[in-house]
């Protein structure tokens, strides 16, 4: 667990690329040049067939875009070097309104739009139409086979030709989709053969005999990965990264995420290691450290990487390189990458204890994901063991399985805006109008069950209506937007000449995220306690008070505030409901994805399933912009304020210490929402120092995951630390903090959720 320090080339390049405190969160660097470029290939292009126009459309792009060769780098390629907002503001303009444009007439399309737009305005949903990257190639396929094989296998899955007679469209379309995979993949070709001759250029005119050979020998390497597979580590991780920028370019969207790093990259490490090509783990540190710092340069901020958890046949996966990449992001020390690794029941001592060391340094990561609740969760599903033990998180939490998934895409239903409508008749608090279905007054509700059951009610109308409105924009979004890059990183996608969404990737996930799960569980567990089962307060009187937002009900609030049970404090009368409460989500989304492909079935029975939904609870930034648009609630949360994030308990309300709070979290069975769960705990670094400190960390964490705790990610950072961040922004640049399932910067968030942060309990 010793790390040496960074070497000369690393610490010059942390000290010339310093946080700014100005870092915007989620930007997608590279994003507005691509927009711009893509929409001058759209002028030219008309007529052309949509997935060749956009497969021509990414060649132009790669041709056009900014690049460029900075000091000390052994690893090449960045987008995002031009600001074309600045640069070129009016035709930028003109690229934005096109595109804005474009994708408003799609929506306009379905059927469903003003309603679940109605629902979003109101905070009941959100995002149920679209496209954010968050992506994982098949990198084994990537590595194995190289661009030019890439090319050849799409070649060879294409027809021959048009049979003669009536045209059969679907190998019409097949033969259009493959020539779209092929041009996709020589535009990253392209982009490549770019940065070898940028870097020859660099050579010739070089005069430091160290630096010229370096960058001759990053233009021969790239010169040859343009076609081959990679021979070396350092040419592994290059090709990773020109892929990983390929795919940001493909879409445009962010979270495009690196799967199970430490697997597909261990045999070019171990072969390079025998040979000796690398010298000794120095070498291969410092190739690691360029590439998180590639990372940090780039500015994705959910650029996930996974390391550990378990092989395909079920035994320990984490290996030398596992270890390493914990290392390497206690030398960085920066917000990318979103760093998690996968437990089990056979992870070492050892793993456990580099683990600890990492979280230990306060920068959030990495996330700590349970192999032995996740992977039964999706053999639950359905899936076959192999590809379940072989999952990865994409993004923040989102579970993900590597190179047989299309793009994931997710939807956010306000948990606590469904108890809202449940105490309300259907109606929205704040504005009167109707979101959800009518039901009877509350005040005729015989007990917590009847309660408990209109809240249910409203939970599963939201949820078919948003996940329906889903399946049918993922179903018609190839025909809007294919993805021929992202696709041709598929094999199936290879092997079938169609686009990832439109039928070649072998599995479509949908997550549908549950927000605000403490401040519903608190608010549910105050009236069972308060109303029905102690009667210190009437319902008339709750009812009265929230839609007064407690004015004038000072007593009762103080009451909902601090007589009733909460979340996250090893109290059974509030855990019980959060079981309750996660199991009754999970349920019904499964039941929704069973259901929609039953109907599936019943209308073609040859079909084969794709379509998976499944449960998560989490918010990214949800859980403040949601509880804007939330009426008070009855934990004595006030209207407006921030909901809790993710799977947490509400912020400030678990106080009885971090075992308490971990007891609570591990209660709830989440191999029902095997989709990912935001489960943030912030501990005082003060309590964690020395050797004895890393050993008590390690156990906690670990016998959470024992006690079947599905996720867990902790910020190492004190109040104080974060107060003073607050009034001195300059010299607190540096500062990373856990959000939600993301990490950042924590002077560049906007004031709300630097708020939400602070109060968050600090445990001791």
């Amino acid at each position: 667990m010793t790390d040496s320090l960074p070497t000369p080339r690393i610490q010059r390049l942390l000290a010339c690329n310093l946080p700014t405190g100005t870092e915007k969160t989620w930007y997608p660097n590279g994003a507005d040049e691509r927009g711009l470029l893509l929409w001058q290939y759209f002028l030219m292009s008309a007529g052309e067939p949509l997935p060749l126009r956009y497969a021509h459309g990414l060649g132009y792009v790669m041709e056009h875009i900014a690049i460029a060769i900075h000091a000390d780098e052994l690893l090449v390629g960045e987008v995002g070097l031009e600001d074309v907002a600045i640069t070129r503001p009016e035709p930028f303009g003109q690229a934005v309104a096109f595109w804005q444009q474009r994708n408003a007439e799609f929506l306009k399309t379905f059927t469903w739009q003003a309603a679940e737009q109605q629902a979003s305005q109101h905070g009941l949903t959100w995002k149920w139409a679209n496209r954010d990257g968050h992506a994982i190639p098949d990198f084994d396929l990537i590595l194995a086979h190289g661009l030019g094989g890439l090319r050849e296998m799409a070649r060879q899955a294409m027809p021959d030709g048009v049979p003669a007679g009536p045209v059969d469209q679907d190998v019409l379309d097949r033969q259009i989709y493959g020539q779209a995979l092929v041009a996709a993949l020589e535009a990253l070709s392209v982009y490549i053969r770019r940065y070898a001759g940028l870097a020859e250029q660099m050579a010739q005119v070089e005069t430091r005999p160290d630096r010229r050979q370096e960058l001759t020998g990053v233009a021969e390497s790239c010169a040859w990965l343009a076609e081959q597979a990679p021979r070396s580590f350092q040419e592994a991780l290059q090709l990773v990264w020109f892929a990983h920028l390929g795919i940001k370019l493909d879409d445009g969207g962010i979270g495009h995420s690196f799967g199970r790093f430490d697997q597909y990259l261990y045999p070019f490490y171990k072969a390079d290691l025998d040979a000796g090509r690398l010298q000794g783990q120095q070498s291969a540190r410092e190739l690691l450290a360029l590439f998180w710092i590639k990372l940090n340069r780039e500015g994705d901020d959910i650029a996930h990487l996974s390391l550990g958890g378990q092989t395909s046949q079920g035994a320990d996966a984490a290996n030398e390189l596992s270890v390493m990449c914990l290392q390497i992001e206690r030398w960085i020390h920066r917000k990318q990458p979103n760093l998690s690794t996968r437990v089990h029941h056979q992870t070492s001592a050892q793993y456990w204890q580099e683990i600890a060391a990492t979280i230990s340094c306060g920068a959030g990561h990495p996330a700590v994901f349970n192999d032995e609740v996740i992977i039964p969760g999706l053999l639950e599903y359905g899936f076959p063991d192999q590809v379940a033990r072989n999952y990865a998180q994409v993004g923040c939490v989102e579970t993900f399985l590597p190179g047989q998934s299309a793009p994931w895409t997710d939807s956010y239903l306000n948990l606590a805006k469904c108890l809202e409508l449940a105490l309300n008749e259907g109606r929205d608090r704040l504005s009167g109008i109707s979101i959800g279905p009518a039901i009877r007054d509350p005040r005729q509700f015989a007990g917590f069950e009847d309660l408990f059951q209109a809240y249910e009610g409203q939970v599963k109308a939201a949820l078919e209506r948003m996940l329906a409105a889903k399946d049918e924009y993922d179903a018609r979004l190839a025909q809007q937007a294919p993805e021929p890059l992202n696709s041709a990183f598929i094999r199936t996608c290879l092997e079938r000449g169609q686009d990832a969404t439109g039928g070649g990737a072998a599995y479509l996930l949908t997550g549908a995220y549950g927000v605000g799960l403490g401040t519903t569980v608190d608010s549910l567990a105050a009236i069972r306690e308060l109303v029905y089962n102690h009667g210190l307060i009437t319902m008339d009187d709750l009812l009265a008070a929230l839609q007064a937002n407690f004015s004038g009900y000072d007593k009762l609030r103080a009451f909902c505030r601090q007589r009733a049970p909460q979340y996250g404090n090893d109290d059974d009368r509030a855990d019980a409901i959060a079981v309750r409460a996660v199991a009754s989500f999970g349920r019904q989304v499964k039941a929704y994805s069973d259901g929609a492909w039953q109907a599936c079935q019943a209308r073609d029975p040859s079909a084969v399933r794709r379509a998976y939904h499944y449960a998560m609870f989490g918010s990214v930034l949800s859980h403040t912009s949601m509880g804007a648009l939330t009426a008070a609630s009855a934990n004595g949360r006030l209207a407006g304020e921030t909901l809790s994030d993710g799977g947490s308990p509400t912020q400030g309300c678990n106080h009885s210490g971090p075992t308490a709070t971990l007891r609570s979290l591990s209660r709830p069975d989440y191999h029902l929402a095997p989709g990912g769960a935001a489960l943030n705990l912030r501990l005082s670094p003060s309590h964690f120092t020395g050797e004895d400190g890393l050993e008590l960390l390690a156990s906690l964490v670990r016998s959470y995951v024992a006690m079947g705790g599905e996720q867990l990610q902790v910020n190492m950072v004190s109040t104080a630390t974060l107060r003073r961040a607050r009034q001195d922004p300059q010299e607190y640049r540096d500062l990373v903090v856990r959000v939600a399932g993301f990490t950042a910067y924590f002077v560049s968030l906007p004031l709300e959720l630097q708020d939400e942060v602070i109060s968050r309990a600090e445990e001791s």
